[in-house]
C-alpha cells in the first residue's frame, strides 16, 4: 500500500451566481492553482451545514485576500460591469465579512 494519496479538486458544488445571486457561509477551505485556468478555488460552509464552492475571479480572490479561514463571508452578484481602465467586460460582485472577521492586510485593490 502507498503512502501517498493523490489529492483532487473538490468536488463540492459549486456557486452558480447566476441562478442564487447571493450566498453565505464561514470560509472553510482554500485551494490554488486548481482547473485548466489554475484558478483559486474557496469552499464555504452554509448555515445547513452544506458545502459550497467559489471559483475565485481577479475581483473575488482580492477580496478573499482579506478573509482567513473561519470567516463569515457574504458575496452579492451584481451583474456584468465594465472596466474604466481596460474597458473589458467582467463579473461584478459585492463582498462582506461578518464584522470582526476582516484582517489587516495590505490592500490589493
Amino acid at each position: 500500500m502507498s503512502k501517498w494519496k493523490k489529492l483532487e479538486a473538490s468536488t463540492n458544488p459549486k456557486w452558480d451566481y447566476k441562478m442564487d445571486e447571493e450566498i453565505t457561509g464561514t470560509l472553510v477551505s482554500i485551494e490554488t492553482e486548481v482547473g485548466p485556468n489554475s484558478s483559486n478555488l474557496y469552499t464555504l460552509k452554509k448555515a445547513d451545514g452544506s458545502l459550497i464552492s467559489v471559483w475565485g475571479t481577479t475581483l473575488l480572490d482580492n477580496r478573499f485576500n482579506k478573509a482567513e479561514i473561519g470567516s463569515e463571508v457574504k458575496i452579492v452578484y451584481l451583474g456584468e460591469a465594465k472596466s474604466e481602465k481596460t474597458g473589458r467586460t467582467y463579473h461584478n460582485f459585492d463582498f462582506f465579512l461578518a464584522e470582526g472577521d476582516s484582517v489587516e492586510k495590505d490592500s490589493v485593490d
